[in-house]
């Protein structure tokens, strides 16, 4: 991955409920995010963006463009999507407690009429008090429904993995189950359970989908009932390998729930190990502390030995995602201090640091980031209703 001044391409409208998910399909111009009421869309971008001049006082600093169709089909929020390196498979976890696998170069099921830009059609309409511009056709695009539904969970789905080699995907829900998938052949592999008590939060496949590093974690109750979180190497068929924590804090204990135990493993975890993934090598994890916490850092860690190497990054307020470069070199991480920032494995020196500020605390922060398989261009999901896309040299 090189990085030299990277550029901001393209700031796609995306308003309404947050958009919390993105994934690149098979190049840089074509992408998909989804939000959280379940809408899924994709663009297909031009070679190059179109000239654009900033307006004086306008917090849009690059082009829009519409998408092109609608993925339907999930009836609560998407909360991770992944795709192959080819773009022709898109696989979303949701709230609605599925796993779904998308052709997004598949026949179009229809065609509807989508409106992205609500809440801008809303401030113009009070402003100029034209009520019709709330009833104006949006853009027509195509729509598309899953090609498979994976049922298995029966909560809340949080945690999404896809293997490096394409053939495994893991995922875990709020009812503490993990399950891992033969994508292939749409279907279950092995399922085991975490803490009764806990959410999986985050999961991540090696890249032969052979080892499997799950986060565990879930609030505190109150401030003496605080469960124990959990950070696990598997085995793909579920049996532990290494149990990270207890590793690195051998008066951890999973059982505990007090306010005492809390002060072992609290400054490591943090408010919840939110986001994971693991190094093109299969020997390290990166994991960002999320939640509301003054500063998410990203933990790179062996999964051998369950050694803490060095935390790289840190975004104020917390961390909500984290990615591999293809090199293994970079980590890119984005947070609710609203940038995506690029750091070196090796010593954590951060390289660059992408977006700036669009409105104040908890309006605007990155929700999730994608980087394109030729790593020539990354997105992040931006909270307050944008897809932002840059080039990075």
């Amino acid at each position: 991955m090189n990085i030299d001044k990277p550029k901001l391409l393209w700031q796609l409208t995306c308003e309404g409920a947050w958009p919390s998910a993105v994934a690149f399909l098979g190049s840089g111009r074509r992408i998909a995010a989804a939000n959280q009421e379940g809408q899924m869309y994709v663009w297909d971008l031009p070679e190059a963006p179109p000239a654009f001049e900033p307006a004086k006082g306008s917090d849009r600093q690059a082009p829009d463009q519409a998408p092109v169709r609608r993925l339907d089909g999930h009836t609560n929020g998407v909360t991770r999507l992944v795709a192959t390196t080819d773009g022709k498979q898109l696989v979303s976890a949701s709230l609605d407690h599925t796993v779904r696998v998308w052709l997004p170069e598949g026949p179009a099921a229809g065609t509807a009429d989508a409106v992205l830009d609500l809440e801008q059609r809303q401030k113009a309409a009070k402003r100029d008090k034209k009520p019709e511009l709330l009833t104006a056709p949006g853009v027509t695009v195509e729509t598309l429904t899953a090609a498979h539904v994976l049922e298995g969970h029966t909560d809340w789905v949080l945690a999404l993995g896809l293997s490096a080699d394409q053939q495994r995907l893991i995922s875990g829900d709020v009812r503490s189950q993990v399950i891992v998938w033969d994508l292939a052949g749409r279907k279950e592999l092995s399922r085991w359970s975490g803490l009764p008590h806990n959410w999986i939060q985050a999961a991540a496949l090696a890249p032969d989908g052979q080892t499997a590093v799950v986060s565990e974690y879930r609030y505190k109750r109150d401030d003496f009932d605080c469960p124990a979180p959990a950070l696990r190497v598997y085995d793909a068929a579920g049996q532990v390998k290494l149990d990270i924590l207890k590793t690195m804090f051998p008066k951890y204990n999973p059982e505990a729930t007090s306010y005492d135990s809390k002060q072992i493993w609290s400054k490591f975890i943090s408010a919840g190990l939110l986001a994971a993934d693991i190094s093109p090598d299969g020997k390290l994890v990166a994991l960002a502390q999320g939640g509301e916490t003054d500063t998410g850092k990203v933990h790179v860690v062996e999964i051998e030995t369950g050694k803490l190497l060095r935390d790289v990054s840190g975004h104020m307020s917390g961390a909500t995602d984290v990615k591999f470069s293809a090199d293994g070199k970079l980590l890119l991480s984005t947070g609710r201090d609203t940038t995506l920032r690029i750091c070196q494995v090796e010593d954590g020196m951060e390289v660059a640091a992408l977006n700036s500020p669009r409105g104040g605390q908890f309006k605007d922060w990155l929700s999730s980031l994608a980087i394109s398989p030729d790593q020539k261009t990354v997105a992040a999901t931006d909270i307050a209703g944008r897809i932002l896309i840059w080039s990075l040299a």
